[in-house]
């Protein structure tokens, strides 16, 4: 959270000392756990129309905001500048809501999924529920995007879920705290691939938010732009057989989502190279994802920087 209003700069300076750091750590739990609580106290749409709002107006003036507008310059360069501002703005609203909903997330997905907005279940369930088929999600950071993970638990699919440990470790365990209700299991992305080999070894799924630049993947296209894009989902899906299966999330008013899990990307069977495989299938997922935010770009929140610093 810090990074949202220190400078990189200036945080390494206070990260040097730990008695700073430390102290940095407890004011950022803090202010978070108050605002968590506050919002806990509120109806869900209550909540979520504040960090909406709350954050529509703080973050453009964020330290984060040159990325969001980075981001959206390239990927819409026929916006002008007011126009990509008032995007920027809907952009940080959205993050605003996602982050006061969290408190709510238990109640927004059984409302969720007891009303007609799961959509596009094209897999056989029954075979996932009890472990015969299983499958490594992936989605966006589109609307709220943790419903997304929330879904599979609803359907009585295992689930694990690949999950950004925070360097604060007080924060690091308030997020825990309150997913702990939602139906998955969380594994830490800091951990590598062997314990989601050992998940899907076991028959559970996984589900990964991947829109984000990886500095250790692949150039894929991206916007008409080259994106460094992680294939490391469907690089697991072809070693153990499994499907690789785009969920997509959108808002439809308030704390009213729709969830469509999307038909799986298939490897391209004249393609014999298990890496040439693999990067055709992130180049699917890259096109979907790019649809989906060309749909509804203020849902896309992209506070990190998504392309290269030369784009």
């Amino acid at each position: 959270m810090a990074a949202l209003f220190l400078s990189d700069a200036l945080r390494r300076r206070i990260d040097r000392l730990p008695s700073l750091r430390r102290g940095r750590y407890a004011l950022e739990a803090g202010a978070l756990a108050t605002f968590w609580q506050i919002a806990s106290w509120l109806p869900p749409h209550a909540a979520s129309d504040i960090g909406r709002r709350l954050l529509s107006l703080v973050g453009p003036r964020l330290v984060k905001s040159k990325h969001v507008e980075r981001n959206l310059r390239l990927a819409f360069p026929n916006l002008d500048e007011r126009e990509r501002r008032d995007l920027a703005r809907e952009v940080w609203g959205t993050a605003g809501a996602v982050l006061a909903e969290l408190p709510h997330l238990k109640a927004i997905c059984e409302r969720t999924f007891d009303e007609p907005f799961l959509t596009g279940v094209n897999i056989d369930l029954d075979a996932y529920r009890s472990g015969r088929k299983y499958a490594v999600f992936v989605t966006a950071h589109l609307a709220n995007w943790e419903l997304g993970a929330a879904a599979a638990p609803h359907l009585g699919v295992p689930l694990s879920v690949v999950h950004a440990t925070s360097k604060n470790p007080y924060v690091e365990r308030i997020l825990r705290r309150r997913r702990a209700d939602l139906g998955f299991q969380l594994v830490s992305r800091e951990d590598g691939a062997r314990p989601l080999l050992r998940e899907l070894g076991a028959g559970r799924s996984v589900a990964m938010v991947i829109d984000a630049r990886d500095d250790e993947g692949v150039p894929l296209p991206f916007f008409g732009l080259d994106k460094l894009t992680t294939i490391a989902p469907a690089r697991l899906a072809l070693r153990f057989g499994c499907d690789l299966v785009p969920i997509r999330v959108e808002r439809l008013e308030g704390v009213r989502f729709r969830v469509t899990i999307c038909d799986p990307i298939r490897p391209d069977a004249r393609v014999t190279s298990e890496k040439a495989r693999a990067i055709g299938m992130m180049g699917e997922v890259n096109r979907l994802f790019e649809q989906w935010i060309r749909e509804r770009p203020q849902e896309w929140v992209c506070i990190k920087r998504a392309f290269p610093k030369r784009a």
